[in-house]
């Protein structure tokens, strides 16, 4: 939709994701991605004509969106948020007291002989179908089919998939959106589903309701009800109704 409305749109798996390399020597991180985000983005600018840029991202992508346009801010005219993630995983810090000498240990059996037996039973079809339809993922499980269901398990068959799986879930967790939102000058949309036990609208340590007290002025949260973790697949329609007036006001044509 946003194509048939004239807008150049580029759709790109974070290194270590989806159709992208998986190499397993490389240290995953937010600031690795949003160094190759900056990378591409000013690689393309000649195509684009110098004209600005509006990023757009999901959960970790959502984060990467945010140092994206904090390192760009001559060239990012809007930043486009999906129920992003708090960090590339938990805080530590974030963690009850009582509760972090487990979750420590559990880091170390992950990066140790329990990683691989994690990986394996994770990245099964039932597993993952189960956590899509009924940990939150999607309200609405529609869009919960085998399509779906193949573009998530075939890249987790690639070289170095287990690798950087394990090197994502227990690696640093980068930035805080709250420590990024007061440096952004540019316009930002937050369209989050307000069923998501993930990245939650109102509670946990990294809520979206929360981001407007960083935010610069021109910043816009809007809750979309029953909807889960993936907005922009569970209910695209919903998403382009919000985003193209907002695209209009600061992009009009790109």
């Amino acid at each position: 939709l946003l194509v048939d409305s004239g807008y150049r749109v580029y759709a790109i798996d974070l290194l270590g994701f989806g159709a992208s390399d998986k190499p397993v020597d490389e240290v995953y991180s937010i600031e690795l991605w949003t160094e190759l985000l900056c990378d591409f983005i000013q690689d393309k600018q000649e195509e684009t004509n110098g004209r600005g840029w509006v990023i757009a991202g999901n959960s970790i992508g959502g984060l990467c969106s945010l140092a994206v346009s904090e390192k760009l801010p001559n060239i990012i005219n809007g930043c486009a948020l999906f129920n992003a993630s708090g960090g590339m995983t938990f805080r530590i810090d974030d963690v009850p007291l009582f509760l972090r000498p487990v979750a420590f240990i559990l880091i170390k059996l992950l990066e140790g002989p329990l990683g691989p037996i994690y990986f394996k039973n994770f990245k099964t079809r039932e597993n993952v179908e189960t956590i899509l339809k009924q940990s939150g993922v999607y309200g609405d499980t529609t869009n919960v089919n085998d399509e779906l269901l193949e573009l998530i398990l075939s890249p987790s068959e690639d070289d170095g998939a287990q690798d950087v799986f394990l090197k994502v879930f227990t690696g640093p967790p980068g930035p805080t959106p709250e420590s990024l939102l007061p440096n952004i000058s540019c316009p930002i949309l937050a369209l989050w589903g307000d069923s998501d036990p993930w990245t939650p609208l109102d509670s946990g340590m990294h809520p979206g309701a929360g981001f407007s007290k960083y935010a610069n002025e021109d910043f816009q949260l809007v809750v979309l009800e029953g909807v889960g973790h993936c907005p922009h697949d569970e209910c695209p329609e919903k998403i382009h109704d919000n985003m193209l007036p907002w695209l209009q006001r600061i992009s009009p044509t790109i």
